[in-house]
């Protein structure tokens, strides 16, 4: 019984173990995810390319998930853009044509 220490006091225990920091927030993922919003529902020539860039810098700084997330919102915000339609369109067609 005289082992236990009872005190409202911090131990020492405590002060040498500080409890662990908050993570970094995910930056670049935050960035794809609303990139690739801004280009499904606004100009998709300005922020497609943008989120599927930020998306890159999400997977390579590891945030997977944000990543895969984003590049699929990219892709989404390409198929509901008909000027990046129509370029893609146009390069293939220049690239089966002898020019």
């Amino acid at each position: 019984m005289s082992d236990i220490k009872l005190s409202l006091e911090n131990s020492d225990s405590d002060s040498q173990n500080p409890p662990p920091p908050f993570p970094d927030p995910p930056i670049a993922g935050y960035f794809a995810i609303g990139l690739a919003l801004f280009g499904i529902f606004t100009s998709g020539v300005i922020f497609v390319p943008l989120a599927f860039l930020a998306s890159i810098i999400a997977l390579f700084s590891g945030q997977i998930i944000w990543g895969i997330f984003g590049i699929l919102l990219s892709f989404a915000g390409l198929l509901t853009s008909p000027i990046l339609l129509g370029m893609l369109g146009m390069a293939w067609l220049a690239s089966i044509l002898p020019i």
